[in-house]
């Protein structure tokens, strides 16, 4: 889900200032680490995170901006003990077509109640079969009944058990997605750089070390934000 919204989160601001203050202390929390990983490793490289001239430095840290302001989005959404219509509409139902969609897009996703989804398939009712199937598949752990065009599903009440494997989802699938879509943007980042500094080698290379920097900071920063959402729930675990 991290990776298929960093292209949503590049076309649209964030959503809320409380998100928008978390991502600039997130990105200067990468940069201060990417330096000190590449001063200690070789002091006389130069370091291009805090200049302005070095274009392909600068467009990665706003991609990591962006997916490290996602990961607080998505581990406030994982976490909430509040049910989020949103986990349900980002959903991708691979339709028979082929295509994949978010279930947004192929039905209307409301909150019956408290504990109760609602998903109306009035206009687009071949896609149930596809939509219920992909529910089933989510790490939501839920089972939707269908009533005609409209599946309903129930919430399960937080449990232990449920707190449990909220906390196991987040330091495994959150955190694989995380760092996915943190490697595709080293890897965009330093394809453009041997293109762009083909005939600098030299230059390359530093830009390549400080993105790799970057990178290892950005999935350092990552892993603690996880394991501090999962240890807050755990306690509550009794």
């Amino acid at each position: 889900m991290i990776r298929l919204a960093v292209q949503q989160l590049i076309r649209r601001a964030p959503r809320a200032l409380s998100i928008e203050n978390q991502r600039l202390r997130l990105s200067t929390s990468v940069l201060v680490q990417a330096k000190k990983k590449v001063d200690n490793k070789k002091k006389n490289v130069q370091v291009f995170a805090s200049r302005e001239d070095n274009v392909i430095v600068q467009d990665t840290m706003k991609e990591l901006q962006r997916v490290e302001a996602l990961l607080v989005e998505e581990l406030t959404r994982h976490f909430s003990l509040k049910v989020d219509i949103r986990q349900y509409e980002e959903i991708m139902v691979k339709l028979e077509s082929g295509k994949e969609k978010p279930l947004s897009l192929i039905a209307r996703v409301t909150l019956k109640s408290p504990l109760m989804v609602m998903i109306n398939f009035q206009d687009n009712p071949a896609a149930i079969k596809a939509a219920k199937l992909a529910i089933q598949k989510s790490t939501l752990n839920v089972t939707p009944q269908q009533e005609g065009a409209v599946l309903y599903v129930n919430v399960p009440a937080m449990s232990k058990e449920r707190r449990e494997k909220m906390a196991s989802d987040a330091k495994g699938r959150i955190l694989n997605e995380y760092k996915k879509a943190v490697n595709e943007i080293y890897a965009k980042g330093d394809k453009k750089s041997s293109t762009e500094f083909s005939a600098k080698p030299d230059e390359a290379r530093k830009t390549r070390e400080t993105l790799l920097g970057m990178k290892h900071a950005a999935e350092q920063r990552g892993g603690q934000l996880i394991e501090e959402r999962r240890q807050q729930l755990l306690k509550q675990v009794v």
